[in-house]
């Protein structure tokens, strides 16, 4: 039990480790079909500020005569609050056309992951910078409760470290990304900068690359056999998705009529959990998701929501299942690798734990996962192997002096110490 315990503790911090673009969030959010213009249009809002008035005085300052606008700007109780910024582009996969699954575009700004909103079916997509907040509400990873780990925005409009320039109410972005996400793809990644309120908002084009290796559906094949009355009731639920305000009460109507009328339609059921996520009935989507797979087991878009509510929930044995199932669909997954060896070990299986932990440290970004060996030291330990298992804690801390569960660590191995299990360190 103890040695659960010490596994938990590496649990409740690896959300340290954040997503790449190709990795398990940015493979996993593709949103079924569920694509649709958000936002849109340009926002007005002209610069803000104004002259400053003399204390009671009709008469004009100077420095504010040449300002008709003064004196309105003044009692402008919004003249400094932040304008919307809207921003717009298509997205194409690599060969020149559209996703065959609508996808959801995200920003990543100094490290936070934010769902902004969807494309259409012609890959095109446009939405006010900060998101559709039932995005947020719909998406596990957002908030650092997901896969990305990633800490949520702050209070402020755009976001924390986001700050306005001051300059006809431009904001400073350049610490921000746009990307596409969709499962069995990586994104290109379009720099954002400083954008203003009255700038074109035409980002320009997101590229979807194929991952090579990848033997999961992105298209789900029980689409095509769908019957015209199901797919019409699909299609009347992705209209309401795509609203610039979704109506998911009534998506989640049309969506369930769909699977009613074809029970196999995996991507109905996708869309449907996704319906359900954004009405935060969690328990209605999981059941959906589930659907989805059992009607298509390659088909990649349900799996992602699935992992993140069983890692949420701390559900060891459907985050092991689960993500072994995916890996073999799509064996990329550095990140998921890392979550099986976790579960694995919460469920009393070494073995499939350090086979996973051997395929991280063969993969080209070993490096971004220490806690590794931190599992592999509890196994050796499990096994009676200190002097191994002393390797591993030695190696997490001398990248990690002060990480997740490092104190643990450092009392762990001088225990040994004083029981002569292990030599002393330098020794």
């Amino acid at each position: 039990m103890k040695n659960r315990v010490s596994v938990f503790a590496i649990f409740l911090l690896i959300g340290a480790v954040t997503l790449a673009t190709a990795d398990l969030q940015a493979q996993g959010q593709g949103g079924g079909d569920t694509g649709g213009n958000s936002g849109g249009g340009n926002s007005g809002g002209g610069n803000s500020g104004g002259g400053n008035s003399g204390g009671g005085s009709n008469t004009q300052q100077s420095g504010s005569t040449n300002d008709p606008f003064g004196q309105q700007r003044q009692s402008d109780p919004f003249a400094n609050q932040p304008r919307p910024i809207f921003l717009a582009g298509q997205v194409l996969t690599d060969d020149g056309q559209p996703p065959a699954e609508s996808v959801i575009v995200e920003t990543v700004c100094n490290g936070n992951v934010r769902p902004e909103g969807y494309t259409d079916r012609k890959g095109r997509f446009s939405f006010q910078f900060g998101g559709d907040p039932t995005l947020s509400m719909g998406d596990a990873s957002v908030g650092g409760g997901g896969l990305s780990g990633g800490p949520s925005y702050g209070q402020s409009p755009f976001g924390s470290g986001i700050r306005s320039t001051g300059i006809g109410g431009g904001v400073d972005l350049t610490g921000c990304d746009l990307r596409a996400s969709l499962p069995g793809y990586t994104s290109d990644m379009l720099s954002l900068g400083i954008r203003r309120p009255m700038d074109n908002p035409d980002v320009g084009l997101i590229v979807l690359h194929r991952i090579a290796g990848v033997v999961g559906n992105v298209v789900s094949v029980t689409t095509l056999a769908a019957p015209p009355k199901a797919n019409k009731a699909y299609q009347s639920g992705l209209k309401e998705m795509r609203k610039k305000k979704p109506n998911y009460k009534k998506g989640v109507a049309q969506f369930e009529k769909a699977v009613a009328e074809y029970p196999e339609f995996a991507a109905a059921w996708a869309a449907l959990g996704d319906a359900r996520m954004a009405m935060q009935d969690e328990t209605g989507a999981q059941e959906a998701f589930t659907k989805s797979l059992d009607a298509d087991p390659k088909y990649l878009k349900p799996y992602n929501p699935l992992l993140q509510m069983a890692l949420r929930q701390q559900d060891w044995t459907s985050l092991e299942r689960l993500g072994s199932r995916y890996l073999e669909l799509n064996p990329n997954q550095m990140q998921l690798q890392f979550y099986v060896a976790v579960a694995a070990i919460n469920n009393g299986n070494p073995q499939k734990a350090e086979e996973t932990v051997r395929a991280i440290r063969a993969g080209d970004r070993k490096d971004d996962f220490p806690q590794s060996h931190q599992i592999m030291g509890l196994i050796h330990s499990q096994r009676g192997e200190f002097a191994q298992a002393a390797g591993e804690y030695r190696a997490y801390l001398a990248k990690q002096p002060d990480g997740s569960g490092a104190a643990h660590l450092k009392k762990q191995l001088n225990e040994w110490e004083v029981l002569g299990v292990i030599e002393p360190a330098g020794k």
